[in-house]
């Protein structure tokens, strides 16, 4: 089930800090709430992106990169229990790369019966 659509910023993190974008996660396993796992995932199209990733959880950020391609489907970030936010900024992915590239992200999440 989808529970968040969105857009990551165009232009790129190493130039300005304000092109981050800041997704807050629900919590893995809602409890009472009745959801399961949650899942992130990227997409993109006119173009490949990598994407610097630093997921929050825990006391500590775990930061990686990305590689999303507009001929492949989407990509997705692992979510591991107690982590509470994800920044999400562009790396340039070479000299043609101009940051305006859509990029869409998607939180869902599994129902429990």
């Amino acid at each position: 089930m989808a529970l968040v659509i969105g857009e990551i910023r165009p232009g790129f993190q190493a130039d300005d800090t304000a092109n981050a974008t800041m997704i807050l996660l629900p919590p893995q396993n809602g409890g009472a709430v009745g959801w399961g796992s949650v899942y992130l995932s990227f997409g993109c199209d006119f173009g490949d992106v990598t994407l610097r990733t630093a997921v929050w959880g825990n006391g500590s950020w775990r930061v990686g990169e990305l590689k999303v391609t507009s001929a492949g489907g989407r990509v997705n970030l692992p979510i591991k229990d107690g982590d509470h936010k994800v920044s999400i900024g562009r790396i340039k992915s070479g000299p043609t790369d101009t940051g305006t590239t859509p990029v869409g992200y998607m939180i869902e999440t599994t129902l429990k019966a």
